[in-house]
Order: structure tokens, then C-alpha cells, then sequence
């Protein structure tokens, strides 16, 4: 989700530079692909909304879902709760239809007034506890569910003891996954100490890989621990365990602590580049986030075409519309 979820209370311009050429010849080339889930990987939510949304009719659910994905992807809270409200009444004993739409609901509550987020708070926990039970061996409900518990005040459903709770039922099967809900509830009750050290098992136990890494990065630059976390964040990316999608996170970590940027530039090259694209770091918002870096570092015109290259693929991606407005307008 976010990445993980965590809860808290194109219009495309005409150019003719060569790298938006470039991005378009492989876009097409990438769009020989009719399966919505490659295309979600693919960051390319303007195919899966030109594609998906006749079929969104009647009782396809998966169509719904899909739809509910891509505006999820968009940050259309809305249209995303919508369409993964309506694949969750046609199919309600689908797990990852209900991990959706908690995932919609919990990140609509954070962009509402309180008095509507509290009542969508809830039905988010309801989702993600109906998602759990559909599924008891599914890391990313369990993962999202312990965030939620682990973060959300008891008057919305969190709370500790429930947080480790999960973690004990999830210590046997995803013993790292385990220590890091356990970090995270320790890091919410203020008790860094404890924080730190099981962030470290959790890396222990999982071998030292970058996403592990990571998410210790993620409570140092809460804390402002910052020599440690520039450390974390270059073991992440040395570390022999990393991923394409650890790249995105490492430079988007990098870029709200707003440190090492041109590490974070290389690191978002490098996840374009790699051919291996996730949902949960989409493609078009590497773009946006790599022109982002390049705007902070001077490069206007560079800036402009990452910008444009986010809205090729997602053309109503309103922070690249909006960036890209803001540029030409100087």
C-alpha cells in the first residue's frame, strides 16, 4: 500500500524532445500487454482506464477492482473507494478485494474532515480484519492490518495489544515481518530503544535485505537520527537483497528527508530503467518524483520532461500536471 498503509487522522503538453520519444516508443511497446495487473506494474493507468472500464459492468468484479487500483494509483480517493466498494459487494469473500478497499477507505480518511474520517477509519479496519480472515497467510493484509493496529487510536480500532497480537500469530510463519510490527508499536509508544532493536532483528531475520533496511531508515528520519539514517540508507542499497521497488523507496525516503538527492536521481533512474516496475511504486510517479529532484537541483528542463513522461503514462496524474503548469508558467 503506500506505499504500506499507514493511517494518519492532462492534461499532456506536446514535446518534442527525444526522452519523451523515447518513453512513448516504450510504452507502446509495453502496451502489447492487455492484462490490467502488467499494466498497473507498468504504471500505464491510462491503458488500464481505457481498457477496464467497459468491461466494469454488471458483476465483473475484477474489472471494479482493477478500476478502484488504478484511481487508488492516481490518488483519486473517491473513484477508487467507489469501484472497490462495488467488486467487494459482488465478490465479498475475495481477500484482496477487501485488502483494496481498506487501502481506499484508509487513505480517503486521511485526506477528510475528522468527523468523516472517523467513520471511514472504520470501515477500512473492517475491510482489512475481513481481509485477514479470508486470507490468514497473506503478508500484505497482515502487514497492513498490524500498521493500521499499531498506529490508529482504539476509538477507530487500533490499538497495541491488538498489534501484538497479530504479531505473535504472524511470528511463526513471517518471524521478520513479526519484530518490525513489533518495532512499530514500541516506535508509536515512544519507546525508541525498543524501537531500534527490533528494526534490527527484523533485518537480522531477514537476512539483511534492503527493504528491511528501509523501514529502519523510515523511524530514523522520523526521530531525525540523520547520520544513521544517510548509514541505514547506504546499507540498503549495498545490501545483496534489494529489489527494483527498494530503489523507488530508498529515493523517496531520501527525497522527504530531502538529503543525498543526487543518490535519490540515480536510485529512480535505476528503478525506470529496470524494466521490473510494481504497483505500489508506479512507474509514473518515479517520473514526477525524479523530476522533482531535478527542479531542487536546477535542472528545469530535465524537470519538464520527467514531468511529462509521468503524464504520458498517467495523464490526469494531477502533481505532475500541476508541477509541469507551474515550470512553464516561470
Amino acid at each position: 500500500m503506500s506505499r504500506d498503509f499507514c493511517f494518519r487522522l492532462r492534461t499532456l503538453f506536446p514535446v518534442g524532445n527525444l526522452l519523451l520519444m523515447l518513453l512513448l516508443l516504450a510504452t507502446t511497446a509495453r502496451a502489447a500487454t492487455t492484462d490490467p495487473k502488467e499494466l498497473l506494474n507498468n504504471g500505464q493507468v491510462d491503458e488500464v482506464l481505457r481498457l477496464v472500464a467497459p468491461r466494469a459492468t454488471g458483476n465483473n468484479a475484477a474489472a471494479f477492482n482493477y478500476l478502484g487500483r488504478a484511481y487508488y494509483e492516481l490518488g483519486d480517493w473517491d473513484n477508487a473507494v467507489r469501484n472497490c466498494e462495488r467488486a467487494t459487494q459482488i465478490a465479498p469473500n475475495n481477500a484482496e478485494f477487501q485488502l483494496w478497499l481498506a487501502r481506499s477507505y484508509g487513505e480517503k480518511a486521511n485526506a477528510a474532515r475528522p468527523i468523516s474520517a472517523y467513520s471511514l477509519a472504520r470501515k477500512s479496519v473492517a475491510a482489512f480484519t475481513a481481509a485477514r480472515n479470508l486470507d490468514r497467510h497473506n503478508l500484505a493484509i497482515a502487514r497492513d492490518l498490524g500498521e493500521y493496529y499499531s498506529t490508529a487510536p482504539s476509538m477507530v480500532g487500533g490499538g497495541s495489544d491488538k498489534a501484538l497480537a497479530l504479531a505473535a500469530e504472524m511470528a511463526s510463519e513471517y518471524p521478520s515481518a513479526a519484530a518490525w510490527l513489533r518495532a512499530m508499536v514500541a516506535a508509536h509508544n515512544g519507546n525508541d530503544t525498543e524501537a531500534e532493536r527490533e528494526y534490527n532483528e527484523s533485518i537480522r531475520l531477514d537476512r539483511y535485505s534492503a527493504s528491511t533496511y528501509i523501514e529502519l531508515a523510515r523511524f530514523l528520519r522520523k526521530n531525525k537520527k540523520w547520520d544513521y539514517f544517510q548509514q541505514t540508507i547506504e546499507r540498503a542499497i549495498k545490501s545483496s537483497r534489494i529489489r527494483p521497488v527498494d530503489r523507488f523507496d530508498a529515493a523517496e525516503l531520501l527525497i522527504r528527508a530531502n538529503r543525498a538527492l543526487p543518490v535519490a536521481a540515480q536510485l529512480l533512474r535505476a528503478y525506470i530503467q529496470s524494466g521490473h516496475t510494481e504497483e505500489s511504486a508506479p512507474l509514473f510517479r518515479a517520473h514526477f518524483l525524479l523530476g522533482e529532484v531535478l527542479m531542487k537541483t536546477g535542472d528545469s528542463a530535465q524537470a519538464a520532461s520527467e514531468y511529462r513522461a509521468a503524464l504520458a503514462l498517467a495523464s490526469s496524474y494531477r502533481p505532475a500536471a500541476d508541477a509541469l503548469r507551474r515550470l512553464e508558467r516561470r
